[in-house]
């Protein structure tokens, strides 16, 4: 059985049906009107079979509703009625107007062969009634107008067709782009998220390994003291108290890196530069480094940028600050052409970068993975008298 485009019939507009019945108007009228000069002997067959064809017009989308069979009974019954009209009326060619709506109706009820087919069965009822009443040949020129117009509803309706699809495919687009965007959305939440959780569980372990375990020393090395001078031994409480103030500046120093390792509110207001001329004056400065710090101006970046670039430089300093031992430390900040470059340098005791990456070590992997995120590259040099680490990262 032949399938029924279900699809294109709820896409038939209201404005070819409404063509359609402004076509059975004319005839019926043009009907009424021949009917008043002759009166012709099957006037009420004819009318009658006029006004079933109007009602079956109406009803075509109930009648074909999912239903390919209803849909070929519906045009064969029509044909038959348009056929007959024209045979029972003689020297009138207007009943094959009839036939126009029909075509379009074919095109929207079936696939393109079929209704190609149907459109055919109307041109051949067309040929043999225009034939049938006016002879040959004289009966061609009438048939050949009335071909052009079923042709032109049928090419038109073709057309009315592939709007709809494509007004529907584009639909189906714009939904599946929408949902596709809601999901990225939820996606970046549930990553924003697990980003959150992870970087609050890194700094619960920071300061449960440095900070807390820092002031438990320091809990004992005060009690140790406090024994020391209910005993009258001074000289070695002196030695407690200058550990203590050691301990003590350590912790300070750990935990206003734990603080800056935070995004502050600064990125976001002001900017990458403004954030880490802030940063190196709070941190670095008051623990004893001599910084330098040659910003150009860049302009603002992607904020992806900045905050990937902010935290790279945040573990860099880390680094100098816990294992570089340096007494300075520059930070530059440059455009070059269409690239944006951030380089920090320490006049440190160096180390291998080979050996640090492959054991873990001071956060390496983490910031290539940052950089490579933001689509920048990472580099790395160092040697016994310090340490480069420049990130370079494409913005025009």
């Amino acid at each position: 059985m032949i399938s029924m485009k279900t699809s294109r019939t709820g896409n038939q507009t209201t404005s070819f049906l409404i063509v359609s019945f402004v076509i059975w108007i004319a005839v019926s009228t043009r009907w009424i009107l021949e009917f008043i000069e002759q009166r012709h002997p099957y006037i009420w067959l004819l009318s009658t079979m006029l006004a079933t064809y109007g009602i079956l017009l109406g009803l075509q989308p109930f009648i074909s509703r999912g239903s390919a069979i209803g849909a070929h009974i519906y045009l064969g019954v029509q044909t038959v009625l348009v056929l007959g009209a024209m045979l029972l009326y003689f020297e009138l060619d207007f009943f094959a107007l009839l036939f126009l709506p029909l075509g379009g109706q074919a095109m929207f009820l079936f696939p393109r062969k079929t209704a190609v087919a149907w459109v055919a069965v109307f041109g051949i009822a067309i040929i043999v009634g225009q034939a049938i009443q006016f002879g040959l040949p004289n009966g061609l020129s009438f048939s050949f107008l009335y071909l052009a117009g079923l042709l032109f509803v049928a090419s038109f309706s073709t057309l009315m067709l592939r709007a709809n699809e494509a007004r529907n495919q584009s639909d189906r687009l714009l939904d599946e782009l929408q949902q596709a965007h809601r999901q990225l959305q939820e996606y970046a939440g549930q990553a924003e998220e697990l980003a959150t959780a992870k970087e609050r569980n890194r700094l619960a372990r920071e300061l449960h390994d440095s900070v807390a375990q820092t002031l438990y020393g320091l809990t004992l090395q005060a009690e140790a003291a406090s024994r020391k001078l209910s005993t009258g031994q001074t000289g070695e409480v002196a030695e407690y108290l200058r550990e203590i103030r050691d301990s003590a500046q350590q912790t300070l120093k750990e935990t206003r890196l734990l603080i800056f390792e935070l995004r502050p509110p600064i990125l976001e207001k002001e900017g990458l530069a403004s954030a880490l001329r802030v940063r190196l004056e709070s941190v670095e400065s008051r623990s004893g480094l001599k910084t330098q710090v040659s910003v150009q101006e860049v302009g603002r970046l992607p904020a992806g940028i900045e905050a990937g670039l902010y935290g790279i430089s945040n573990e860099v300093l880390n680094n100098v600050l816990k294992h570089a031992h340096a007494t300075e430390v520059k930070v530059s900040l440059l455009r070059k052409s269409d690239k944006v470059i951030l380089e920090i340098s320490d006049n440190g005791i160096g180390f291998d970068p080979a050996s640090a990456e492959s054991h873990g070590g001071l956060g390496l992997k983490g910031m290539k993975e940052r950089a490579e995120q933001f689509g920048g590259s990472l580099q790395i040099e160092s040697a016994a008298n310090g340490t480069r680490v420049s990130v370079e990262v494409l913005h025009e």
